[in-house]
């Protein structure tokens, strides 16, 4: 199965459509309505959350139309209306599954437009039932999505990015653990973990960080393994492979570091705008600019490009690999590429 997001342009109908993986076939599609469609931009949109699933259930979240759950038929198992987003750019951070439950981060400017205050909220996937709701009085417009990662012999931790922050919870009650402080008050990517390291970049031209888990109260002086103050990108997630981490701006510079220290090993720039994130996989790396041209690198401590492939029409939305087949979202179409025989 694959899923994907849609919404008319005016955003008063919200749609999640279920494909078939091997065909393409839509399998079904199910609409929420909403007479009340919050403020979005022309990058944004009103679905561009991404959703998730654990293989039984799959979640999607539409702004003011809510979070919505279906199981793989297409029956609807829950929808929760949170209330009036704002935000002059719209909503985009997307749900995440940790075990049996799901997480949303709901970050906008309700405190200026005093509608409603910005929280974090968990709810068990199969029910909707709340386990708990995280009060985040003061944060605004953030729209990046969660990560959970280890933290020693601690429990696991639920890595937030977002305004003038990097924040770990607890994903089992919430409650806030650390904050490691340094972000700028628009965050866009997601961090990204790998080797006992969380890499965490805002823009705009914000810091890039490498921050170790398990910090106490504020672990801005004690958790940081090592910073670059400029460079962020406003968009992209960074993306961590092989020991090296890539840091791509919406002009299409491309920074390749060290990952463990911070090292540069090099600067490149692409042809380009960039919005969507990048993607790795059997050695090699893809970027995808908006006119939907893809980037395939070689993943080395040098520039190594090894193919440039153009789609029809314009491409916004970060590819996605699933069993050797390499699904792309362009404006008009959802492309699957792969071998012949599809191995």
């Amino acid at each position: 199965r694959v899923f994907v997001t849609s919404a008319l342009e005016d955003g008063t109908r919200r749609q999640l459509h279920c494909l078939d993986r091997d065909t393409g076939q839509r399998i079904w599609m199910r609409e929420i309505g909403d007479d009340n469609p919050e403020i979005t931009s022309a990058l944004t949109g009103h679905a561009a959350s991404t959703p998730v699933t654990d293989g039984k259930h799959v979640v999607a979240f539409f702004g003011n139309a809510g979070l919505v759950a279906f199981d793989f038929q297409g029956q609807l198992l829950w929808h929760h209306n949170f209330g009036e987003f704002e935000s002059e750019l719209g909503i985009a951070s997307s749900p995440i599954v940790v075990g049996d439950q799901v997480i949303q981060v709901c970050d906008h400017d309700g405190k200026f437009y005093r509608t409603f205050d910005s929280f974090m909220i968990c709810l068990d996937v199969a029910t909707g039932r709340q386990v708990w709701r995280a009060n985040r009085r003061g944060l605004e417009r953030s729209w990046s999505t969660p990560i959970v990662v280890p933290a020693g012999d601690e429990r696991p931790e639920l890595i937030v990015n977002a305004e003038e922050a990097l924040r770990g919870y607890s994903p089992d009650t919430g409650d806030l653990l650390w904050q490691v402080r340094g972000m700028t008050g628009w965050v866009t990517p997601s961090p990204v973990y790998a080797a006992g390291l969380i890499f965490a970049t805002s823009g705009k031209d914000g810091p890039l960080m490498a921050i170790r888990p398990g910090g106490k109260a504020d672990a801005t002086s004690t958790h940081v393994a090592w910073q670059h103050k400029r460079g962020g990108p406003y968009v992209c997630s960074p993306l961590v492979y092989r020991g090296r981490l890539y840091v791509l701006n919406e002009f299409g510079v491309l920074n390749c570091y060290r990952a463990s220290n911070g090292e540069r090993l090099f600067r490149q720039r692409l042809a380009g705008k960039f919005t969507a994130s990048a993607v790795a996989v059997a050695g090699h790396l893809m970027f995808t600019n908006e006119s939907g041209r893809t980037y395939v690198l070689a993943a080395a401590d040098d520039f190594r490009l090894a193919s440039e492939n153009q789609l029809e029409n314009g491409c916004l939305a970060s590819p996605a690999i699933s069993q050797g087949k390499l699904f792309l979202r362009t404006e008009q179409h959802l492309w699957c590429i792969a071998k012949p025989g599809g191995k």
